[in-house]
């Protein structure tokens, strides 16, 4: 059996939704038909989904003054199924008709969204034009998903980093989804940084607001931040989001300029980033080296010398095999 997810229901799928749901209410099913019925509705979301409108409409019924008298043709040999027609094809012919104008306005008014992805390689940028007049400045290893409507305009940055130059337009509100909050902007422009578990959002012109996932119970209601030019939040994948903090621009769009400055940052971080443009993998191979704080400059087109650097200035063996990959150590005392 082909388990597929429908999100359009078919007329054929409402039929068989009626069926089932006049054979739950006037037969005793045996566990073999019980099970076939739980079969259906497991196949896929659609069938689950015209279930739930059939059982909807059977409570509307109330509100109906008259059904409407139809008579089915019966079968000569199943007096059984006579009888169910009888009774229940006024019933089922509503369901039918109900169901068959829903799904008609469903098909007639939901509009495909075409959804555009974009990526960029190690150390490659890549200016992204798009039809409202915006631009996405994507950064090194970086990917985003596009997707526009009538009624918003809907972009995922997946990973990575960008810069967001947003066209004005007050009734089409601009929406980033990242890691498990959003930043909606009317027309302005930031950055957003992005390493998988921790979100940093640095406002150029305008003003954003900043919206974490804040399902978890244990989170206080707290008013959603409004983030202005010069200033920048941070948020964690659980939920926990810093105060809005005046912030040096010049240094978080640094790699627009093919530089990577970095203040008083995590060697963790900061080798997660560098990655993004280093042609060989680094990595930390001692998990003390994680939380040494690092202040300064990479060139992203000498990142061996800031290798040999790093090894001067702090005490980290570089191990260097000339293959894929350089492998972080704690030097020996």
């Amino acid at each position: 059996m082909t388990n597929k997810d429908n999100s359009k229901l078919t007329d054929e799928t409402a039929h068989e939704a009626a069926a089932w749901f006049i054979r739950l209410r006037d037969e005793d099913l045996t566990e073999a038909e019980f099970q076939e019925w739980q079969d259906w509705l497991a196949m896929n979301s659609a069938n689950g989904k015209a279930f739930a409108k059939a059982e909807n409409c059977w409570a509307e019924m109330d509100n109906i003054p008259e059904l409407p008298q139809i008579q089915p043709r019966p079968k000569k040999d199943d007096k059984h199924t006579t009888g169910l027609l009888r009774r229940f094809a006024p019933i089922a012919a509503t369901i039918l008709v109900i169901l068959s104008v829903g799904f008609f306005i469903q098909n007639s008014l939901i509009v495909p969204v075409v959804t555009t992805t974009y990526q960029t390689a190690r150390a490659e940028h890549k200016t992204i034009q798009l039809d409202d007049g915006s631009a996405i400045n994507l950064g090194g290893r970086s990917i985003v998903n596009i997707d526009y409507s009538d009624s918003q305009r809907h972009v995922t940055l997946v990973r990575g980093e960008a810069v967001f130059d947003v066209a004005k337009n007050k009734t089409r509100p601009f929406i980033v989804q990242v890691g498990k909050g959003t930043v909606t902007a009317i027309g302005t422009k930031f950055n957003i940084h992005s390493t998988g578990k921790d979100v940093t959002v640095t406002v150029l012109e305008g003003i954003v607001e900043v919206n974490p996932d804040l399902s978890d119970t244990n989170h206080a209601i707290t008013p959603l931040p409004r983030v202005s030019a010069g200033k920048a939040v941070s948020y964690h994948d659980n939920g926990d989001i810093s105060e809005v903090v005046t912030t040096n621009i010049e240094a978080a769009i640094s790699w627009e300029k093919g530089l990577l400055v970095r203040v008083d940052t995590p060697l963790a971080k900061i080798i997660e980033d560098v990655n993004r443009y280093s042609p060989r993998e680094i990595i930390i191979g001692d998990a003390s080296l994680n939380n040494i704080r690092f202040t300064g400059t990479v060139l992203n087109d000498g990142i061996d010398n800031w290798l040999r650097g790093l090894s001067v200035a702090y005490p980290i063996k570089v191990l260097d095999s000339g293959q894929d990959a350089i492998l972080l150590l704690k030097k020996d005392k």
